[in-house]
């Protein structure tokens, strides 16, 4: 009567489709390609709703099978956590946009691990961290199944293999729920892999592949509490443990951001070297295979454990370094160090010079909008230039190389015929957003699209360029300066330092006293209305999170908008030499005073280890979450503020 679950619950997860497929393409439930991705069409994705109705049925007639009340409470223990996972997914597939908020997602499959593990060690015995334990590896292994849902045919495969290995271990240890729990997961994954492989194809979506990792992973922690050895019971997850735990490690140590979709797990890298999604699933199947039976020979007492494990370790690492093999190579490190840029050399002077056009690219944003008010309001002509919306690869390194990209970028041409007869350029473009991820439309913004602009505004033979770039460049150093040295520490200022390099390149090829100037001003913390980071800023200073560091006197680089404004408006019309990096004079406010001005209350002083050990925990966890290191960064300001020289134009009367 074991195989009563398996069938109703195969039979009807192959029928189902039948109907879903036309719900699923009424509703247009899709799956869209992205970076992740290793299809490149519109899927239907959900299909696994199926499968959670062929285990819900399973479930049912599982209440009736002649077995012990302990193994029917652990069968319905474990199915029931598959279920609970399977229906957060389902509202992950079903949430327009990005789906469930990753905090909120990962706090469900936790508590749902930690639940299921509860009532494991109640059922089968065991202590707290049994029940951690558990919580632990069935939220992990939820998202490692999500995680290798890539490509036609793995994850069906997968819960076959794998519910079959279950199944045998189960009738090895005298376990009849794992039997039973293993042919039903068997049984409705291998009913998937038609509608899954055939025609036009249908994605498990993660209301299955939820489903698929919490039912695993529930096995796996019920077969150990059980009494199976752990490397029996784990064994069958070998390869999705060595492909995902590698993949993650690689990416910390990269710098790469984790939450981010890529395309470097080792199955995916497989399809790299020109095999077809069917060749990769036939070669992770048999790495399952490979590892899963070692296990299952050491549990009938065939093999001694040394053994098993060195079988499993061996076949877990053959299958990581399998791409490699095939001559697979990653791509370039996108936080690996920038080049070097050229040491700038100051500008010649320019006597007489009276700029009376000005252009100003991004004048509708924060800062160009008040630029272009400015000059407007002094009787200046100014022509507002849109930017073009332009990508890059941010494994970029090379001032250089952008440099030589954007010189071919075909906007050059477009900009330079809007920019004929202009004094003074303004770059007042990019993308501002501090705890934003690397991405090709940040680098663009950011790195390239300074390069166009000088490209641009030397065709068009403006006189100065005026590139607004950011003293984030220089990350955390304990005096801000107007030397060429950056210290990057996020993919925005990253992105900043990649565009100073650029334009320092093109300013070095052609030396001092070429026909444009290229004047790069490191614009401090900018605040002002109607800008996001100022609103935090108000909602921190007014809230109970209003804090600095003891003692609270540390000068800090927030500035004003109008202090901006009035320095960019100096630069562009100084005849005197100009350092081709300025930065931005200091205000003369500390930390205390920031708070004050922003909330109107005294801020909390808080001892300084304590905000070290905080800052230092956010900064570690930045290393692998490139967006936290922006959040970070900006309460170490908000906390320590920072130092800066006074610049070589920094005083009203610095010669002009």
């Amino acid at each position: 009567m074991a195989w009563l679950p398996a069938l109703l619950g195969g039979v009807l997860s192959l029928l189902i489709p039948f109907g879903l497929r036309p719900m699923l393409t009424h509703f247009e439930i899709v799956d869209i390609p992205n970076e992740r991705s290793s299809h490149s069409a519109l899927t239907l994705r959900a299909g696994g709703l199926a499968q959670l109705l062929g285990v819900l049925a399973g479930l049912v007639v599982c209440l009736v099978l002649p077995i012990s009340e302990a193994d029917r409470l652990v069968l319905i223990v474990v199915l029931m956590g598959g279920l609970a996972a399977s229906i957060v997914g389902l509202a992950d597939d079903l949430v327009p946009g990005r789906g469930v908020p990753v905090v909120i997602r990962g706090c469900l499959e936790l508590l749902i691990g930690l639940a299921v593990g509860s009532a494991l060690v109640v059922t089968l015995g065991g202590g707290a961290w049994a029940v951690f334990g558990s919580g632990v590896l069935i939220g992990a292994y939820i998202n490692m199944a999500n995680f290798m849902d890539g490509v036609n045919g793995i994850s069906g495969a997968h819960g076959a293999l794998v519910g079959v290995a279950y199944s045998a271990i189960g009738l090895l240890a005298g376990l009849p729920w794992l039997v039973v729990a293993g042919m039903l997961l068997a049984a409705v994954f291998l009913a998937f892999l038609p509608w899954n492989l055939l025609g036009a194809g249908m994605f498990l979506g993660d209301v299955g592949s939820y489903l698929l990792g919490a039912t695993i992973a529930g096995c796996a922690a019920g077969a150990i509490l059980g009494g199976v050895p752990w490397l029996s019971a784990l064994a069958p997850l070998s390869v999705y443990f060595a492909d995902t735990l590698v993949t993650l490690a690689r990416r910390t140590l990269r710098g790469e951001p984790i939450l981010r979709a890529h395309r470097t797990h080792a199955y995916q890298r497989l399809t790299n070297t020109g095999l077809s999604h069917l060749q990769v699933t036939a070669i992770v199947s048999l790495f399952t295979v490979v590892t899963a039976v070692p296990g299952i020979l050491m549990l009938a007492g065939i093999w001694p454990m040394p053994l098993a494990a060195a079988v499993i370790l061996l076949a877990a690492a053959t299958y990581v370094v399998l791409p490699r093999w095939r001559n697979d190579r990653l791509p370039a490190r996108e936080s690996a160090p920038l080049a070097m840029p050229p040491w700038p050399v100051a500008t010649p002077a320019r006597p007489g010079f009276e700029p009376r056009r000005w252009a100003v690219v991004g004048a509708s944003g924060f800062i160009g909008r008040a630029i272009a008010d400015d000059l407007r309001g002094r009787g200046l002509e100014v022509v507002s230039v849109p930017a073009p919306r332009v990508r890059l690869d941010p494994a970029s390194v090379d001032g250089s190389h952008v440099a030589a990209v954007a010189m071919l970028d075909p906007s050059v041409e477009s900009l330079s015929s809007r920019l004929a007869g202009v004094d003074v350029v303004v770059n007042a473009a990019g993308l501002a957003t501090p705890d934003a991820p690397a991405s090709a439309e940040l680098y663009g913004a950011n790195a390239l699209l300074p390069a166009i602009i000088g490209s641009a505004a030397r065709a068009a033979g403006v006189p100065r360029l005026v590139h607004l770039s950011s003293a984030a460049v220089q990350g955390r150093r304990a005096v801000l300066d107007e030397t060429a040295e950056t210290a990057p520490f996020s993919p925005y200022s990253r992105s900043k330092a990649l565009g100073e390099s650029a334009l320092l390149t093109m300013a070095a090829e052609h030396g001092p006293g070429a026909d444009t100037d290229f004047i790069i001003v490191r614009a401090t913390s900018v605040q002002g209305p109607g800008r996001g980071t100022t609103d935090s800023l108000r909602r921190i200073a007014r809230s109970p999170l209003a804090s600095v560091a003891a003692p609270g006197t540390q000068p800090t680089v927030v500035s004003s908008l109008p202090g901006l404004v009035t320095f960019v408006r100096r630069v562009g019309t100084c005849t005197a030499t100009l350092s081709p990096i300025l930065l931005q004079p200091w205000e003369g406010l500390n930390v205390s005073e920031v708070i004050r001005l922003a909330g109107e209350r005294e801020p909390t002083l808080l001892p300084g280890w304590l905000c070290s050990m905080v800052l230092r925990v956010g900064r570690g966890i930045g290393h692998a979450v490139p967006e936290v290191a922006g959040v970070t960064r900006w309460v170490e300001l908000l906390w320590n503020g920072q130092r800066q020289v006074s610049g070589s134009l920094g005083e009203e009367e610095a010669p002009c």
